[in-house]
């Protein structure tokens, strides 16, 4: 029997409640799906001038030459789907951090505009892909972009302590309506996201000598703000400064396969599974330490010399998310580059609890299309 996707069960839903079931059914019917895209770490996502689009290019660029070429959207769009881009600075020059205006703001501004059916302001190779007041809207997002949807969707809820604020650069609150940007929003997908933070912050800014020496042959990177609230000491988590609810649900990817090359040497330095820059623990969510030994299926076992056995001592299902209405959608073969940009065509999975079979064998992209198919 085919699993249910989320669009069925929403449906389901709508048609419960109505009087009148059968105009529900032919008014979702005729909706389209739009994706509000919400990047990364590391992009200029503020800055547009023509065809030169950095917070469009980071779903089709890639870092590693094996991806050249590959574009998410390829992946994601059906026949009668739409896209809008978010852009926001995350450059390490300007160092934001998630509880900016200049981020969290930002990106709120622009959900409540696409929603309204005003455009993104990009360039869409894909014809007659711009979003519609109408249209179903669901949130992709990745790396920092699921540490932001953490951050707002659980402060756009009456109650919250941040209720609809984000910070300046002096620590001065900023009205931002949370509550409008996520209205209407079905779900938040997160792929690869940096939700408990990643412990390459916590080595950058908090390790040792070693680290220091590793940081300094081969990343050069520095600790500003928007690397220091990537750690995952509970002091920075997006987490611990929401309410007891988020605004929409958030169903949670997360990638287990190194970077290519030298620089899979990374995930040496991170506990438990990673995609070669999250822990997989940080990525679904996980209760607890966000650098947990966490393995590829979200258990956590006893290990003699590196070897698991026994029984799970922490499974990290639903009922154990260190985030409220966070739910397990799968746990995938592919690495962080590969994630936002769909190099993968077909990676290798592990069921998981939980988990959702809709777009198994499929990336990240595909997936999310699969399971929201009308």
């Amino acid at each position: 029997m085919k699993q249910p996707t989320f669009v069925s069960i929403y449906k389901r839903v709508l048609g419960i409640l109505a009087i009148a079931t059968s105009l529900v059914f032919a008014n979702m019917a005729s909706s389209e799906n739009c994706y509000i895209m919400v990047h990364g770490h590391g992009t200029q996502g503020n800055y547009k001038n023509g065809t030169d689009q950095p917070a469009l290019d980071y779903w089709r660029s890639s870092h590693f030459d094996r991806y050249a070429g590959a574009d998410f959207f390829a992946h994601l769009l059906g026949p009668n789907d739409n896209y809008a881009i978010v852009g926001y600075d995350s450059t390490d020059a300007s160092g934001y951090p998630y509880w900016r205006n200049e981020t969290a703001g930002e990106i709120a501004r622009q959900m409540v505009a696409i929603k309204q059916g005003n455009g993104d302001g990009y360039i869409h190779e894909q014809a007659g892909t711009q979003c519609n007041s109408s249209d179903d809207f669901w949130v992709v997002s990745h790396s920092q972009g699921a540490q932001q949807m953490i951050f707002m969707s659980g402060n756009a809820i009456t109650g919250s302590p941040y209720f609809n604020i984000a910070f300046d650069a002096n620590g001065n609150s900023v009205s931002v309506d949370y509550q409008s940007a996520f209205e209407n929003i079905h779900g938040i997908f997160t792929l690869g996201g940096a939700i408990g933070g990643t412990e390459g912050a916590d080595r950058l800014c908090n390790g040792n000598w070693l680290d220091s020496l590793i940081n300094a042959a081969f990343l050069g990177k520095d600790c500003n703000p928007s690397v220091e609230w990537l750690q995952t000491n509970d002091t920075y988590l997006a987490r611990n400064m929401i309410g007891t609810n988020l605004a929409a649900p958030v169903y949670v990817m997360g990638g287990y396969k190194s970077f290519p090359g030298v620089e899979g040497a990374s995930a040496g330095l991170l506990t438990g599974e990673d995609d070669g820059y999250i822990n997989l623990a940080s990525q679904m969510s996980c209760a607890g330490s966000p650098k947990r030994n966490l393995w590829d299926d979200l258990n956590q076992y006893k290990t003699f010399f590196g070897i698991a056995y026994g029984s799970p001592k922490f499974r990290c299902n639903n009922a154990n998310k260190g985030t409220p209405r966070t739910y397990n959608m799968a746990s995938v073969y592919t690495d962080h580059d590969s994630e936002r940009n769909g190099g993968i065509s077909y990676p290798d999975y592990t069921n998981i609890e939980n988990g959702m079979s809709c777009g198994n064998g499929k990336n990240m992209a595909a997936r999310i299309a699969t399971c929201t198919e009308l």
